[in-house]
């Protein structure tokens, strides 16, 4: 079960209904200090929109970034049935029941208690690193891929 801020933060980031938010406001729903976002800014890890009001914090940004912070499967959770409208379909989860060796059942357990997440989380950021890596080839072969691996874009 999650916790209602995470449900609350995940909720306002992903059914957010204007382009953008105000800086403080994304640091707190992604759940950052002000340092973290500061360093964020200053490396170029997150991209702000400028006006003439000031500069902002653009939705789509914010969903990318609650995408490393929370496995798909509690996004998902955390929606519920508006999950439908928000998230394309080909990035919705699906079970999958696998076999493997105990030491990596193991494995995943550990680096899931390592890194604060789920064995599910764990294998989300490892696929989602072999698909980059071959992003050309499976665009060409699996349909929606491209889309999937674009997804939230401008």
């Amino acid at each position: 079960m999650l916790e209602t801020d995470v449900v609350d933060r995940i909720r306002h980031i992903f059914l957010q209904p204007r382009p953008h938010v105000s800086i403080m406001q994304a640091t707190a729903l992604l759940g950052w200090t002000r340092r973290q976002m500061s360093e964020a800014i200053a490396s170029g890890e997150v991209e702000l929109w400028t006006t003439p009001l000031g500069k902002w914090f653009p939705r789509s940004e914010m969903m990318a970034k609650a995408l490393e912070i929370w496995p798909l499967h509690v996004i998902e959770e955390a929606l519920g049935d508006e999950a439908d409208g928000i998230l394309p379909q080909i990035i919705r989860t699906a079970e999958l029941r696998v076999r493997l060796p105990r030491h990596h059942i193991d494995m995943l357990h550990y680096r899931a208690d390592q890194q604060e997440t789920t064995v599910s989380g764990v294998l989300e950021r490892e696929l989602d690193g072999i698909a980059s890596a071959h992003v050309e080839e499976l665009s060409e072969v699996l349909p929606g891929f491209a889309e999937a691996m674009a997804w939230p874009g401008d």
